[in-house]
C-alpha cells in the first residue's frame, strides 16, 4: 500500500508540475497577439506612443506580458474568466478523472504527513514540490491577468487567489475522498507558495536579486532509472535559492561579474520503498556558484531587441523557475 501510494504521489506531482510548464509556454503564446494586432493595423493607426518600460519589464526583471490597454470591460472579465476557468476547471476534471475515481466517503479525513524528517515518505521533497508549484502559479497567472487588462493590483490578488485557492480546494476534496486525505502540511505549504509568489511580486529589488529554481537530473533510483522523470523523480530534484549578481546595481555593471549567481538548496534522495531495501535515505544541503543564461543570453542571442520576442520570453521565464545543471557547480553536504 505504501508502496502504491507512493507512485500515485509522484504522479500527481508530475501533473501539477506538467501543467506549470505549459502555463509557462502559453504565457509566451499569448504575448504575441497584441504585437500582431497592432502590426495589421499599422497602416491606419497614428502612431504609437513607445512602450513604456513596465509594458517590456515587469517586476524582478522579467519580460512581462503586454497589457490589453484597449481592451473593454467586457473583454477584460471574458479574458480574466477564462484563464480562471482554465486553471479550476481544468485541475478539478483531471481530478476527478485521475485522483478521485475511486469516488467520495461521508467523513472528512486526514493525515499527518511530517515534513523534512527521515522517517516521512519524500524527505520533505514534496512539500518544496507543492510549494513551488502554488509559488510559480501565483507569478505566471498574475502575468496572465494583466495580459486580460486587469491594473497591477488586481492582478496579483487573482494570480495569488485562482493559484493557492485551486490547490486548497485540491486538498479539502482529498479528505473526502477515499484513496486520499487532507494533509496540514501540503495546505500550509501551499499557502506560503503563493504568499511568496506574491511577495516577490510586489519586490522589485528583491526579485531582480533572488530567483526559486527546481534543477533536476535523473537519479539512479527505481523513478530516474526507466526515464527522465522530473517531476516524479525526488531523488533527482533539487529546490534552490539562487542570488544573482545582476541584481546588484553595482555589479551589474561590471563587464565579468554580472554573469555570476550563488545559490544554496536542498534535495532528499533514495527515499523510495525500493531504494530503503538497498540503502538509508538520505537529505543533502547543496551550495555552490551558477551561469546566469538569462544575462549571458541578454548580451549575446537576444542583444539588441527593442522589445523581447516570443522566444526570448519563453526562454526566461524557463529560465527564472528551471536552474540547468550544466551551468552550475555544486557542493553536496548530507544530512542523515
Amino acid at each position: 500500500m505504501k508502496k502504491r501510494q507512493l507512485r500515485d504521489c509522484a504522479a500527481r506531482a508530475r501533473t501539477a508540475l506538467s501543467s506549470l510548464l505549459l502555463a509557462m509556454a502559453a504565457q509566451a503564446v499569448i504575448a504575441q497577439e497584441p504585437a500582431a494586432r497592432d502590426a495589421a493595423s499599422a497602416d491606419s493607426s497614428p502612431p504609437a506612443e513607445a512602450p513604456s518600460a513596465r509594458d517590456l519589464v515587469p517586476l524582478g526583471g522579467q519580460p512581462a506580458l503586454p497589457m490589453q490597454a484597449d481592451a473593454t470591460a467586457h473583454e477584460v472579465r471574458s479574458r480574466t474568466g477564462a484563464l480562471m476557468l482554465a486553471r479550476v476547471g481544468g485541475t478539478l476534471a483531471y481530478g476527478k478523472a485521475k485522483w478521485w475515481q475511486d469516488g467520495f466517503t461521508g467523513g472528512f479525513k486526514t493525515a499527518n504527513e511530517g515534513w523534512f524528517g527521515q522517517g516521512t515518505a519524500s524527505g520533505g521533497a514534496d512539500k518544496l514540490g507543492h510549494a513551488m508549484f502554488a509559488y510559480t502559479a501565483a507569478r505566471l497567472l498574475t502575468r496572465g491577468f494583466e495580459w486580460a487588462g486587469n491594473d497591477s493590483g488586481t492582478s496579483l490578488r487573482l494570480g495569488l487567489w485562482t493559484s493557492v485557492g485551486t490547490l486548497m480546494g485540491v486538498e479539502l476534496i482529498d479528505g473526502y475522498s477515499k484513496k486520499w486525505r487532507f494533509s496540514k502540511e501540503d495546505a500550509l505549504v501551499d499557502l506560503a507558495g503563493g504568499a511568496l509568489g506574491y511577495w516577490m511580486e510586489t519586490n522589485p529589488r528583491v526579485d531582480a536579486l533572488v530567483d526559486l529554481r527546481l534543477q533536476y537530473s535523473q537519479s539512479a533510483g527505481p523513478a530516474g532509472r526507466h526515464r527522465f522523470d522530473p517531476f516524479g523523480d525526488y531523488s533527482g530534484q533539487r529546490y534552490l535559492v539562487v542570488f544573482k549578481a545582476a541584481g546588484v546595481p553595482a555589479l551589474k555593471a561590471h563587464r565579468l561579474l554580472r554573469y555570476v549567481e550563488l545559490s544554496i538548496g536542498y534535495g532528499a534522495r533514495d527515499f523510495e520503498t525500493e531504494s530503503r531495501a538497498l540503502v538509508s535515505p538520505t537529505r543533502h544541503v547543496y551550495y555552490g556558484v551558477s551561469l546566469n543564461l538569462t544575462e549571458l543570453l541578454r548580451s549575446t542571442v537576444f542583444e539588441g531587441s527593442a522589445r523581447p520576442s516570443r522566444t526570448q520570453r519563453m526562454t526566461e521565464t524557463f529560465l527564472e523557475f528551471v536552474q540547468v545543471p550544466a551551468a552550475a557547480v555544486e557542493a553536496d553536504h548530507v544530512i542523515r
